[in-house]
């Protein structure tokens, strides 16, 4: 009852904004501010917050090593298997039909179903999905479909660093960079800094789901809806590709394999809402589609850790 409540406030937040757009008090646009904090203030600070919170095995690397080639693989998937398509249709599948939605979704989700203890698989997933979540999957897709303004007239050089920018000036990728750095390194973040920042990692699920629910708009357009359906098929069948691999092939702990399976049910990334935005200005629609694939993803994740062995 307790999980069935907390899921239903996070839906609750989402459907709130949404209505209370639709009622007037929200400007179209007006998402762009909470966007702002979401992804420069709240995010760094839960990133930083479960790093320091939870004891991280470095056997389970691996889970990181997963995270980042099951965002990396599928992007090249969808790259090669929509060449038919318009630029515009196999961007919007390549943005938001990889990368997982972990830090405002999968770690309050996962550490409500098993406990704390789930907390430290999930963040190592993070580590490796971030690189794409963070910058690559944008990165990347501009590059593949040459969507970089300007980009004909640059040189070599002056891609790479455009493409290098996209990372080291995302505040979440920096953030993850740093927190692995003090890990490897045994440095452990300060308590006072937790206490300031434990204000800011609370408020990351609230205002990641109620920009959510600022963003979307349920689509009138059919093509928009088939577009929608496309990604979550592709999401469907890249997690059940992925989690099969997780199962069979990583050399973890069978707790932390059921963690890593149940991440690859993630739903898109509140990231890919964002780029979607920067490059097609379909904030709209992708919002609608995360929010269909979170309520999806709820109920598989029930599943799954109801079945599966720990």
């Amino acid at each position: 009852m307790d999980l069935i409540l907390k899921t239903g406030s996070l839906l609750a937040i989402i459907i709130g904004a949404y209505l209370a757009k639709r009622a007037g008090f929200f400007k179209d646009k007006d998402y762009q501010v909470l966007s702002f904090f979401v992804f420069n203030v709240t995010l760094p600070a839960a990133v930083i917050h479960s790093f320091a919170m939870n004891r991280h095995d470095l056997s389970m690397f691996w889970l990181v090593l997963l995270g980042f080639l099951g965002c990396l693989v599928p992007l090249f998937v969808i790259f090669f298997a929509t060449r038919h398509e318009s630029t515009e249709h196999r961007a919007f599948e390549m943005l938001t039909g990889t990368t997982f939605n972990m830090g405002n979704f999968t770690l309050p989700v996962m550490t409500t179903f098993l406990g704390p203890a789930a907390g430290v698989p999930v963040v190592m997933f993070d580590m490796g999905n971030a690189v794409m979540c963070s910058a690559g999957s944008l990165v990347f897709t501009n590059a593949l479909l040459g969507l970089d303004s300007g980009s004909e007239q640059q040189t070599f050089g002056q891609k790479v660093h455009t493409m290098l920018r996209r990372f080291y000036t995302s505040a979440a990728f920096d953030t993850y960079m740093i927190m692995v750095i003090l890990l490897l390194a045994g440095i452990a973040v300060p308590q006072p800094v937790l206490t300031v920042i434990e204000p800011l990692s609370n408020a990351n699920a609230f205002c990641s789901m109620a920009m959510v629910g600022m963003m979307m708009e349920i689509p009138e357009d059919r093509d928009d809806i088939r577009e929608m359906v496309k990604v979550l098929l592709w999401r469907l069948g890249i997690a059940i590709a992925l989690a099969l691999m997780a199962w069979y092939l990583l050399p973890v702990a069978p707790f932390a394999r059921k963690i890593a399976v149940i991440c690859c049910f993630a739903p898109i990334a509140i990231f890919a809402t964002k780029f979607t935005d920067i490059t097609l200005g379909k904030a709209k629609l992708a919002g609608f589609a995360l929010t269909v694939s979170a309520v999806i993803s709820l109920l598989i994740m029930a599943s799954l850790c109801a079945v599966l062995p720990a």
